[in-house]
């Protein structure tokens, strides 16, 4: 495509805003668009941390056989309200098909380069742009208190360092030491000092900056219904602003944009993970390095006005009420992995949906009917983490010049 394009951006997330900044870059004008406002959805409330050593997909074995254990328990990890299972079997199957090692293989490729590309993307974003959003480079604590699960994460790190991804194993003493505020009852914990932590919120508000600063015009409660099409090509989006037309769209609405698949003329397998996220005041007893208590699914990051708990997985269609029962589960598990009493002071209690794809990579592909509509979806639990390389390369595919990494593992029929 030509520059001085203008393209139309659905979705006004964390990906939705680094395509607009890259293809902003390339000399595109660009709209946002947003059914709410602007970085107010899973981008959100979520613990901001960039993770390069997630590239495994959730979906093993090993997780299949927690999840099965789980599936009816109400706090658990993993909670799948009882009624929506006949529509979730389908993204079930697949995600128990993509087991297989090729698969597994496959995505954590294609995962590594998006969250390698980002790491470094990142850091450069931040001092180029003087953005503020509290970017810290502390490191992460996997904690454990079994010993089988600790020992039995040597395997993961054995994988992990083929791509040059490192942990230190730390045994209880080594591990207090490191974090004091971390309890009796942990066994040991693996460290990876390759790990940043920021303010989601933050960066969502500098990253609207940039873009308004650039001319970008962001609508917000402006939800689009439906596409506008001619002899193949997308014309124009009818929203509830009026009819919006540009040269080329990029869906980027995360767990809603399954909603287009039917006139995009594919499928878009992607499931609304809820996940939960409590934030409350800088409390002392808190761990001042962020943590990832394994056996809960329960992550902590520290900033220095507050502390946000984050995690658990509910499967129930886009139901937006907050769950108690799943935000109590939080606290728990700060409880029984730190010296931390109940959480005080809170200061918001969140819930988002999170994009779920069943091989744990995203799409980015042109839509296979109407070929001027670009998908950027399902970026499942690291969107944050990919945002940078994931907005670069869309602006790269959009713009018609060399991708900087390969495009080809996150097309739409793999």
């Amino acid at each position: 495509m030509n520059k001085s394009k203008h393209a139309i951006i659905i979705g006004g997330g964390i990906i939705g805003g680094f395509t607009a900044y890259y293809l902003l870059d390339k000399g595109w004008f660009v709209t946002v668009v947003d059914k709410d406002r602007f970085g107010e959805g899973a981008s959100k409330g979520n613990c901001g941390l960039i993770v390069p050593n997630h590239i495994l997909p959730i979906n093993s074995l090993d997780n299949i056989i927690k999840g099965l254990l789980w599936m009816f328990k109400k706090d658990a990890p993993l909670y799948i309200q009882p009624q929506y299972i006949p529509k979730l079997i389908p993204w079930l199957s697949r995600f128990v098909y993509d087991t297989r090692p090729n698969s597994i293989l496959a995505s954590a490729r294609a995962r590594h380069a998006l969250l390698q590309s980002s790491f470094h993307l990142f850091p450069e974003f931040i001092t180029a742009e003087k953005v503020d959003c509290e970017w810290s480079l502390d490191g992460s604590l996997h904690v454990y208190k079994s010993e089988k699960a600790w020992h039995a994460y040597d395997r993961t790190d054995a994988f992990l360092r083929q791509y040059k991804i490192q942990a230190e194993c730390l045994d209880k003493d080594a591990v207090r030491k490191l974090e004091p505020n971390l309890g009796a009852g942990i066994c040991g914990a693996w460290y990876y000092r390759q790990t940043a932590h920021l303010k989601p919120e933050l960066l969502l508000s500098e990253l609207r900056r940039l873009l308004e600063d650039r001319g970008a015009r962001i609508l917000e409660y402006c939800p689009v219904w439906s596409f506008q099409s001619q002899n193949g090509r997308a014309t124009a989006v009818q929203t509830d602003n009026g009819i919006m037309t540009a040269d080329a769209f990029v869906l980027s609405a995360g767990a809603w944009s399954p909603t287009f698949a039917k006139v995009l003329g594919c499928r878009l397998p992607i499931q609304p993970g809820k996940g939960y996220s409590l934030t409350m005041g800088s409390q002392p007893a808190f761990p001042k390095i962020p943590c990832f208590f394994e056996e809960l699914r329960v992550v902590s990051t520290p900033w220095p006005d507050v502390c946000r708990l984050g995690g658990t997985m509910e499967f129930n269609g886009l139901d937006s009420r907050l769950n108690n029962r799943r935000l109590a589960a939080l606290a728990a598990g700060l409880r029984q992995y730190t010296i931390s009493p109940q959480p005080r002071g809170i200061v918001e209690e969140w819930c988002g949906f999170r994009p779920m794809t069943a091989d744990g990579l995203p799409f980015m592909d042109w839509s296979p009917r109407l070929q001027n509509v670009m998908i950027a979806a399902g970026h499942n639990m690291i969107g944050i983490s990919v945002a940078p390389a994931s907005g670069k390369l869309v602006a790269e595919i959009m713009d018609q010049v060399r991708p900087h990494i390969d495009p080809y593992p996150y097309r739409l029929n793999r």
